[in-house]
């Protein structure tokens, strides 16, 4: 009997450091991640951690938005091709990771979830292809997932949570701080743009927009000069995209983050909910100005910023020329 109790106790042990793992669980398209309190918290708070909304936690887990989670409460976390990137993220990034199966083989995981088998190998410090059923796999990261504490944590600041995201994302500049600086208000524009502007004639670039940014940047880096009034560093990125993406758009209210990046090489970023990381997007204002930013991930919702489709980073909004806190936009880019 005391045999039976220790054993139950060790697989009790082996139960929770398994939950402290991001494991894919469901079927494609419906696969989940379980994230286990490990405080009493809010489904606010949970948001905050893995950058998916309130609505759709509260939905996905049939729970009420302003329910009240108890110690232990085991939340799933929906996994979509915006949260899960198939490359080592940064440190506001976690591994996700694969159980084998019976019959798996190290090719089969790697097919399945779209990653090269070196890089799985890679990623596990494996030194050859054998696995054994039950392993955990690394075979991807969740963007700006914050998985070491689920207490609630006092927010006096409503854009706290997004510079928090920003700091670990955008790589520091000398560019120096910013604070508490008026929006200048923009030289009088007599040019009319329109919000949908036709492509350049130019041969497409294969692969994925992220992809095309990332080798755009190389060679645009040192020929890019600021201008007012132009699109920023990324505008051409947006412009090279594959024949096989198609033009989408969206229209809503915007907020502001605060970022030290933009001010004067016009490195603009965007948080938006259901588009790609590293995805080159377009902003049009209001007042037909448009400027070219990257997006860094998700949209975390904060207190007051409920029903935003995006923030931008304050320099993005200045080179727009918009002062008010919240304001509505339309985004354009290709998927």
């Amino acid at each position: 009997m005391k045999r039976m109790s220790a054993l139950f106790a060790i697989l009790l042990v082996i139960s929770a450091k398994a939950q402290e793992k991001l494991v894919i669980r469901g079927k494609a398209p419906n696969q989940y991640v379980i994230h286990t309190t490990t405080a009493e918290t809010s489904l606010q708070n949970i948001s905050n951690q893995f950058g998916q909304s309130v609505t759709k936690l509260s939905t996905y887990n049939d729970l009420n938005a302003n329910s009240l989670l108890p110690k232990g409460k085991q939340i799933k976390i929906p996994l979509t091709q915006y949260n899960l990137i198939h490359k080592k993220g940064d440190e506001s990034s976690a591994p996700v990771y694969h159980e084998v199966q019976k019959g798996e083989t190290l090719f089969s995981i790697a097919k399945t979830n779209a990653v090269p088998v070196a890089t799985v190998r890679q990623w596990n410090g494996l030194k050859k292809d054998a696995v054994k059923q039950g392993q955990a796999l690394i075979i991807g990261y969740m963007v700006n997932a914050r998985i070491g504490d689920s207490k609630p944590a006092e927010v006096k600041k409503e854009d706290k949570p997004v510079t928090e995201v920003v700091a670990a994302v955008v790589p520091e500049t000398k560019t120096p701080v910013v604070k508490d600086e008026p929006i200048k208000k923009p030289a009088e524009n007599t040019t009319t743009k329109t919000v949908i502007r036709p492509e350049p004639n130019k041969a497409a670039v294969t692969g994925s927009v992220a992809a095309a940014a990332k080798s755009t940047a190389k060679s645009a880096a040192a020929d890019y000069t600021p201008t007012e009034g132009d699109e920023g560093f990324f505008a051409l990125a947006f412009t090279q995209h594959s024949k096989e993406q198609e033009q989408q758009f969206h229209s809503g209210d915007a907020a502001t983050f605060k970022s030290i990046s933009g001010w004067t090489d016009h490195k603009y970023y965007v948080l938006i909910n259901d588009v790609a990381p590293e995805t080159v997007v377009r902003i049009t204002a209001p007042n037909n100005k448009s400027i070219c930013a990257k997006v860094l991930g998700p949209l975390q919702e904060t207190k007051g910023g409920s029903g935003l489709l995006l923030r931008m980073s304050n320099s993005a909004a200045s080179s727009l020329g918009i002062t008010d806190p919240k304001f509505t936009v339309t985004v354009t880019y290709y998927q």
